[in-house]
């Protein structure tokens, strides 16, 4: 059994943030988060290297779901370019029983 999906992906300074964007993901029925961190990211932001700590969020939804799921990310991210990535038609495997 197979079902098309697809997976929004951020990062942010703030485990905080992190938790509260997948709780508002999951209260809200947009998708499936997962936390990873703190990861190490480095960068450049106008014009200076930077290199910290973050928490990678990742959130598998429905197609139809998703630009609801990108509205909610952006509009709590709280960063001048929040950056989302949002990758298509992952195949969920699924173990067949019977």
């Amino acid at each position: 059994m197979s079902s098309d999906h697809v997976v929004a992906t951020f990062t942010t300074d703030s485990k905080q943030l992190a938790d509260t964007v997948a709780a508002e993901v999951l209260a809200a029925e947009l998708g499936c988060p997962h936390i990873e961190g703190p990861i190490r990211s480095k960068y450049h932001w106008h014009g200076t290297a930077h290199a910290d700590a973050e928490w990678r969020v990742e959130i598998a939804t429905s197609p139809d779901r998703a630009d609801a799921l990108l509205d909610l990310i952006k509009n709590r991210h709280g960063v001048e370019v929040p950056d989302v990535a949002l990758t298509g038609q992952h195949e969920l495997l699924t173990e067949q029983t019977g």
